[in-house]
């Protein structure tokens, strides 16, 4: 037989499968070809597995089972697997190498943008590797850029990168570079287990990644040459285009960058600007007086022309009260903040002072009802927006420019009381809490859950794994810096918690930096709040991050202080907690000789307290060490014994990840049946907990099995089964899954 690629395998085996069900129908293929509607020549090529992608279900293989005298229930079945070989397919062009669509990240552009010929022409003319765009706050340099990128992606076909470095924010949380550079690597769509642990080596990642490409990356709002100067990447194709309002001298002279310096527009380009933006536009010589009166300040027109056009304010009257207020400065725009500030109705504007309290990037609308106080403040956030207070710049996501958020953040210190102010924080805490902590429970259902001081709301349903995930991905910036917030607005017990709640997610996308970060605060909080049990409990996490990082006398030192708090307090089960967890160090040092002794000793001490949970977990742990010292059989006792003690304390998913382990102890020693006879047990469990990441683990080990066994169609039948479940709910192991679907079985079309 021809050669087939890789690739294409699944797909010849599918169609080998359509050849089977034509020669048991008995019909002959060209009566068959006249009912499907498609050539001879097009059907034998697909029936002989010649094809690379899988055929159309809808226009080709419904029609054709059905011609073959197919039933609803197995055209069905051909349904499941149609879809299993697309998706196996697709995994498959991916790690083929193949380049999915071209990232663009940048934000959405905010009202209409005329004028700045002179500098659109700059920039399109730049030749270097780096541009610096420089000028004084609300001088329009981000919608400048912007705009531009928009116009750019046949010059930069492999994507265009954006990253806010929030170089001047209020609260002092100017981006890190190398959380920028994490995102850049996210968008290019490495995989978070492949993302080195070390800033250095991610940077150097994203260096030789970019290399060879065409690209576009946009660096927003920097403070300074030493924030910008890791995200500079060499390559032909790579241009860099930072907006600072600092001149950024030591770029333009280390990296031959071009200066683009933005000052105020013309005349004519400012009233374009403020005519473009009304409904009804101006004459000339009333937009005149309104730029004049601006100072022809892009935002300061901006501003007032939402306020001409959500209100009715004549325009001629707003420039007339602007020149009694004076002439407008860089620096002075309160006056023009003040005119949409106490246009917007009084809810609306109670919500900008607020917004003006909150920390992170930007906000999501349902975080803002949070900080309301309110079921919905979406009708506020829509007023807001139409008077250029705020910009939804994403999807339900807002943001205030920085002058902006200071204004707000002054006008909510002038206004409201430190208990209103301290109170509508609080509530955007419980609820960045409470779903983080919800959120976490989905990524990792077999973690001792901690008591939060408000629980869900009635009625409301834990998310499915794709939506906790995605919900932590879009905002992990907003947590973290929220975090920060709590600490120093000594809100400890949040702080601890949205650490505590922060910490699997961080772990699973080797986020080491933050999740050490996140650890760091919630100690200092625990230990700000004298709660001896909190801080011991982030020593544990703490030297556990550290290990992960190979900072291993960190991670000794840390333990060490937590096993000293918990003896301090005769605190038992934290004793035993922090051997367990200290036994995990070992294991990341290699040393499995000591951890076994730790978690022996965590065993002991969990079974004497009677805690049937915790020692259940614990001889989960000494049965893992077992197993990875290569004695199964040991390691066979103690996981029956974690199953016995999860059972009688009704703890479903660690009994059924216990199940698990000792179905794979049993594969070890080749006792197949006996595997297959635990993995059937464990994805009962997992379906009565209705969870399908556990069902799709122990489907996919099943299937291993099953392969061990000689059962090739059951195997496939168990991976299939595990691969929707991982893909649909975007788990990364998908991927392993795919590369057993993707090898031929004993008597598959490619072994003719």
């Amino acid at each position: 037989m021809a050669y087939v690629d890789e690739r294409s395998r699944p797909v010849a085996r599918f169609c080998a499968d359509l050849r089977v069900r034509w020669q048991a129908s008995g019909r002959d293929l060209p009566s068959i070809a006249r009912q499907v509607r498609i050539s001879r020549a097009q059907l034998y090529a697909i029936l002989n597995g010649e094809i690379k992608r899988p055929p159309d279900f809808e226009a080709l293989v419904r029609p054709f089972v059905l011609a073959c005298g197919a039933n609803e229930a197995e055209l069905a079945d051909w349904r499941r697997r149609h879809d299993v070989l697309v998706g196996v397919h697709d995994g498959l062009k991916q790690q083929g190498n193949l380049r999915s669509a071209a990232p663009n990240q940048l934000p959405a552009m905010s009202g209409s943008f005329v004028g700045r010929s002179a500098l659109l022409t700059t920039l399109g003319s730049a030749t270097g590797p780096v541009v610096v765009v420089t000028g004084p706050p609300g001088i329009g340099k981000t919608a400048l850029v912007v705009h531009w990128a928009y116009g750019q992606s046949a010059s930069f076909p492999d994507g265009r990168l954006y990253a806010d470095l929030r170089g001047y924010a209020r609260d002092g949380d100017a981006v890190d570079p190398a959380h920028a550079i994490r995102g850049f690597l996210d968008a290019l769509e490495v995989p978070a287990r492949e993302i080195p642990a070390d800033p250095a080596a991610q940077a150097a990642r994203f260096r030789s990644l970019v290399a060879d490409r065409r690209l576009l990356i946009v660096v927003d709002n920097a403070r300074d040459a030493d924030q910008v100067r890791p995200l500079l990447a060499g390559g032909p194709g790579v241009r860099t285009v930072v907006t600072s309002r600092s001149p950024l001298t030591a770029l333009v002279a280390e990296y031959a960058a071009t200066p683009v310096a933005v000052d105020l527009p013309s005349e004519a380009e400012a009233v374009a600007l403020v005519r473009a933006r009304l409904a009804d536009p101006a004459d000339d010589d009333t937009a005149a007086d309104a730029v004049a009166a601006c100072g022809r300040l892009p935002l300061a027109l901006a501003l007032t022309a939402a306020r001409v056009r959500q209100t009715g304010f004549p325009l001629a009257a707003a420039a007339a009260e602007l020149r009694r207020a004076g002439s407008r400065t860089h620096d002075d725009l309160r006056t023009v903040f003040s005119w949409s500030y106490t246009a917007v109705s009084p809810p609306a504007a109670r919500l900008f002072r607020l917004l003006g309290l909150t920390a992170g990037p930007d906000i999501a609308a349902d975080a803002v009802a949070a900080l309301a106080g309110a079921h919905d403040a979406r009708a506020e956030l829509d007023e807001l927006v139409e008077a250029g207070l705020i910009v939804e710049h994403r999807p339900n996501r807002y943001l205030l420019h920085d002058l902006l958020r200071e204004y707000a953040h002054e006008q909510a210190r002038a206004t409201d009381t430190d208990d209103g102010r301290r109170d509508a924080l609080t509530r955007l805490l419980d609820h960045y809490t409470r779903t983080a902590h919800e959120a976490d429970r989905v990524l990792n259902p077999v973690r001792p859950a901690i008591p939060l001081p408000v629980p869900p709301p009635p009625g409301s349903r834990r998310p499915d794994y794709k939506t906790a995930l995605t919900w932590l991905e879009n905002e992990r910036s907003v947590l973290m810096a929220t975090l920060r917030q709590a600490r120093d607005d000594g809100l400890d017990r949040h702080a601890w918690q949205l650490g505590w709640a922060l910490d699997t997610f961080l772990y699973e996308q080797h986020r080491w930096d933050d999740e050490g970060a996140a650890w760091a605060v919630a100690l200092r909080a625990a230990t700000a709040s004298m709660d001896d049990a909190a801080a011991a409990h982030a020593h544990r996490f703490l030297g556990a991050v550290a290990g992960r990082l190979n900072r291993f006398a960190d991670a000794y030192a840390h333990m060490h202080e937590s096993m000293l708090l918990c003896r301090a307090a005769d605190d038992r089960p934290g004793e035993a907690e922090t051997e367990f967890v200290l036994s995990y160090v070992c294991f990341l040092q290699g040393d499995i000789v000591k951890a076994l002794a730790h978690v022996e000793r965590s065993l002991e001490l969990w079974t004497g307290l009677s805690d049937a949970s915790w020692t259940g977990r614990a001889a989960n742990a000494v049965g893992l060490y077992h197993a990875f010292r290569g004695d199964a059989a040991t390691a066979i006792r103690f996981f029956r014994q974690a199953a016995q003690h999860q059972h009688l304390a009704d703890d479903l998913a660690n009994e059924a990840i216990s199940l698990d382990n000792l179905g794979k102890a049993h594969h070890a020693l080749g006792a197949y049946a006996a595997a297959v006879e635990q993995y059937d047990i464990a994805r009962d469990l997992a379906r009565h907990l209705d969870d399908p990441i556990l069902d799709a683990q122990v489907a996919d080990h099943a299937g291993d099995a099953f392969q061990a066994l000689g059962d090739h169609a059951t195997a496939r039948e168990r991976w299939e089964h595990a691969y929707k479940l991982f893909a649909d709910a975007g788990h990364p192991v998908a991927h392993d899954v795919v590369r057993k679907l993707a090898v031929p079985q004993p008597g598959s079309l490619d072994h003719r």
